[in-house]
This record gives C-alpha cells, sequence and structure tokens, in this order.
C-alpha cells in the first residue's frame, strides 16, 4: 500500500498521562507486535557512548550491543533527552530491550540525518559483513542485536505489554519449581498477596527473603496470570488444591498461575546462587543426564 504508519505517544493520550519515554515504549511494544526487523530510535548523537561526549572527550563510542544488563554497567546513560524528543537514553535501552527480546534488532541513530537509516540497513545486511568489520561513518550506530530464540508473542505481552494488578509472594521451594523445573504455581506455595486483582490479570511473582526485621528487596521471579482473584489467593494460600472446593464452594483451577501462563524473570545466576541446594543441582545434573561433578564448597543452600 506504500503508507508508513507513525504512531505518536504525545497525540493519542492526555497531556497529563505523557511520561519521559512513552515514545521509546510504545515503538518497542509496537516493533514487537508487527515483527519488524529493524527499530529505529533517533535522538541528537550518532550512538551510544560510555559516557557524555560533549562533557567528556574520553568518551568511547558503543557500536554492537549483545547484553544489555552488561551495557548499563558499562556507560552512563543518565542524560535527559534530546531538544526535540522526551526520552533519555535511559529509555531507549528499555525500549531496546523490550525490542530485541521479541526478535526486533534496534539501532540507535542520529535523526537530523534520516539517510542513515537506509545507509544502516544496507550495510548490515550485507551477507559478506565480517563480524568485526569496522562501521563506516555514514552507518555510525548503535545496534542492538536480536535475541536469536526470541521470546514468544503470548509471553512477550505478559512481561511488557500487561500491567501488573498486584504481587503474589511465594517461597524458596516454588521458586525452584517454577524457575528451574518450569512448573506452575501452587497455592501451597503461596505466601501473601498484596494488592486487589482479578483472575486472569497480570501480576509479578516475587520472594521475599527472611531477615530480623531488616528492610530487604524483594527478589522478582516473574510475572504470570492468575487463575483467581486476589480475595480467594489469600484464601487458600498454604493449601492443596484438593482443600479448594471446601474453602471456596469450587474449583476452577489446580493452581494458581499454569506454567503456560508464567514468565520467568530471575537470572540463572542469582537462582543457583540463592536457592537452588545440592539436592537441586543433583537432580537438574541428572535429569540433563550429566555426570555430577565433586561436592564445592560454592554451592548454597537455601
Amino acid at each position: 500500500m506504500s503508507v508508513v504508519p507513525i504512531v505518536n505517544e504525545n497525540d493519542t493520550v492526555s497531556l497529563g498521562e505523557i511520561r519521559f519515554g512513552d515514545n521509546d515504549t510504545l515503538s518497542a511494544i509496537t516493533a514487537g507486535m508487527v515483527h519488524a526487523d529493524y527499530l529505529f530510535l533517533l535522538t541528537d548523537v550518532d550512538c551510544l557512548y560510555t559516557d557524555n561526549p560533549r562533557t567528556n572527550p574520553m568518551a568511547k563510542q558503543v557500536t554492537h550491543v549483545t547484553d544489555i544488563k552488561a551495557l548499563r554497567d558499562a556507560v552512563d546513560v543518565s542524560s535527559a533527552g534530546s531538544a526535540v524528543g522526551t526520552g533519555g537514553m535511559a529509555t531507549k535501552l528499555i525500549a531496546a530491550e523490550l525490542a530485541t527480546a521479541a526478535g526486533v534488532t534496534t539501532v540507535i541513530t542520529r535523526g537530523s540525518t534520516p539517510q542513515k537509516v537506509i545507509d544502516i540497513i544496507e550495510h548490515f545486511s550485507n551477507p559478506d559483513l565480517p563480524a568485526d568489520a569496522a562501521v563506516p561513518a555514514s552507518a555510525l550506530c548503535t545496534r542492538f542485536v536480536a535475541k536469536s530464540r526470541p521470546m514468544i508473542d503470548r509471553k512477550w505481552w505478559i512481561l511488557h505489554g500487561m500491567y501488573c494488578s498486584g504481587t503474589v509472594y511465594v517461597d524458596a521451594g516454588a521458586v525452584v519449581a517454577l524457575a528451574r523445573f518450569k512448573k506452575s504455581l501452587f497455592a501451597a506455595g503461596v505466601k501473601r498477596v498484596e494488592g486487589v486483582f482479578s483472575s486472569n490479570q497480570a501480576v509479578r511473582v516475587v520472594y521475599e527473603p527472611e531477615t530480623n526485621g531488616e528492610p530487604v528487596d524483594v527478589i522478582e521471579i516473574g510475572h504470570g496470570l492468575v487463575n483467581y482473584t486476589s480475595a480467594e489467593i489469600s484464601r487458600i494460600r498454604g493449601c492443596h488444591s484438593s482443600e479448594f472446593e471446601a474453602i471456596l464452594g469450587y474449583c476452577d483451577s489446580d493452581n494458581v498461575i499454569n506454567r503456560g501462563n508464567m514468565v520467568i524473570t530471575i537470572p540463572d545466576q542469582v537462582l543457583d546462587d540463592v536457592f537452588v541446594t545440592r539436592t537441586h543441582k543433583t537432580k537438574i545434573r541428572a535429569e540433563q543426564r550429566v555426570p555430577v561433578p565433586a561436592s564445592s564448597s560454592n554451592l548454597s543452600a537455601i
């Protein structure tokens, strides 16, 4: 049809609800929904730098990114947005993370030279281009490589497209069952509920470490769609599914969140260091048909 759709958050919501980065996030969600090949986030610099190049002449260009979490630790993205946009670099990294998780290659580059969009696509579409080839000035940008195994549409939408209406706190056993063994969340592993929500709404699933009354950050395990309301989960928490009918008067599902509606976000390193015991590790290796190595003092217990 030779039509290019333009979606602008500033034109679709009231001014009171506009927040920095809305267009960056909106563009990432749109790109993921339509399975775009590229998402271009245009700004007032050619690419991302390790620091503000206007104040630090030693700042280095970042042209190729495969690990956004590692990039956040290596660069300074605290600057505000440009004179013609609301989102700074921090919001563009969030957008890049959303889009690459959906399998969309994301590019940050200068918006005042739109011809660069064509030059960048042509440069990186060359099948004979070496992986470590220098990027010419005409195609200078920061390119975030799309995930080779993108998240399926349903789970991507649960994680990035749905508002979390509440929080479900679970015990350590439930964490391992969910994150390592890919099981559903059962009421027996639920400790408490926060917020008011209905069935089929999205919630955060978190673990709250036990302390001696000192404040501590919770560990997010993932996001999921619940089969029961917040009030119902509060009544059946800690119970077996065989007790649901006696407590609620009915039993729509034997689990609180089905594994098909659960997206795990806890990093593997955190899972291994905090939750996985020697027994769990032995079981995991047995299932993977990998010989169990000698015991190590680095294995942590719950």
